[in-house]
């Protein structure tokens, strides 16, 4: 999982949302002899099969979006995201909130999928088709949808400051890429993983014109004990 090549350093303390069977989190602990590691699963029966990885310290079942976790600010020097940012309703209301619990040295990597791949803007632009799949880019379950500028702009309002930003292949559309060296990577690439850390020089939403929360009208969260 070449996201998971952006960690730096050792961190102690590891969050993922959307830990699925936690295979990402038992990586991390083993590799970076992390201390604590906890995962939030949308979905109670996968969640239930990442609690029986006894690498896993704690594993939390629910809707990041609709659950607040237990944990005091500051808690984590890592947290990981992949491929989850895109189902939510409000991933800049997602993204300020993991900021709160990142240590102000934290690091904050993740994945999103790439709108402007080939197989979505030539068909788009050609015949105007923009069809929704079962899987992949314009999965259904896909609320929102980014490209390198727009995660770019989702990081930086929301009080990080970007390390990376870089394109991921599948086998044949990397060989594509480096035939046509690298000038069209970012309509052959079907993901971007990134890295950011808490900015030092701007606080969450500074410079943007977004509003705070398009959704502040949603139900109250419910709390959940870690």
């Amino acid at each position: 999982m070449r996201l998971l090549e952006l960690v730096e350093g050792s961190p102690k303390r590891i969050l993922e949302i959307g830990c699925g069977h936690g295979q990402a989190l038992s990586f991390l602990k083993r590799q970076h002899s992390a201390e604590f590691v906890a995962g939030v699963e949308l979905v109670p029966e996968v969640a239930a099969i990442a609690r029986q990885n006894s690498d896993l310290d704690v594993v939390i079942t629910g809707d990041f979006e609709q659950v607040q976790l237990n944990y005091p600010p500051g808690s984590f020097d890592l947290i990981v995201a992949s491929h989850v940012l895109e189902h939510f309703k409000d991933p800049w209301d997602i993204v300020r909130r993991l900021r709160g619990f990142l240590s102000s040295r934290g690091q904050f990597i993740g994945a999103l999928p790439n709108l402007r791949h080939i197989k979505i803007s030539l068909p788009l632009l050609l015949s105007g088709k923009f069809e929704y799949v079962d899987e992949g880019i314009l999965d259904w379950t896909h609320t929102k949808f980014f490209t390198k500028s727009t995660i770019r702009d989702l990081l930086k309002t929301s009080g990080f400051a970007v390390q990376k930003i870089e394109p991921e292949f599948m086998p044949k559309a990397a060989l594509a890429s480096n035939a046509t060296l690298g000038i069209f990577k970012n309509l052959f690439c079907f993901a971007y993983n990134f890295s950011a850390r808490p900015s030092l020089t701007s606080s969450p939403n500074e410079g943007s014109a977004r509003p705070q929360s398009r959704f502040a009208n949603q139900p109250t969260a419910t709390k959940l004990n870690s």
